[in-house]
């Protein structure tokens, strides 16, 4: 009879990148943007303490979000 070990199965990590953009007269422009790229990660299951944001611009009435989102 063979011995059987077994190896603890080790989660696949998962990294994705997701893009926001925004367009506002009253300022409110980082806040559609941070809000698109957060519905986006939602959908992929990520929740919000997994996602960082690594990039973001903000010009007059536009702005834009990069996160990166592991879990």
């Amino acid at each position: 009879m063979a011995l059987m070990t077994s190896i603890p199965a080790v989660a696949d990590t998962v990294t994705e990148v997701y893009h926001g953009s925004g367009y506002s007269d009253w300022g409110f422009a980082i806040h559609y943007a941070r809000a698109q790229a957060w519905q986006q990660a939602r959908a992929d299951g990520f929740e919000r303490t997994d996602c960082v944001e690594t990039e973001t611009v903000i010009e007059m009435f536009e702005a834009h979000v990069t996160w990166e989102c592991t879990h």
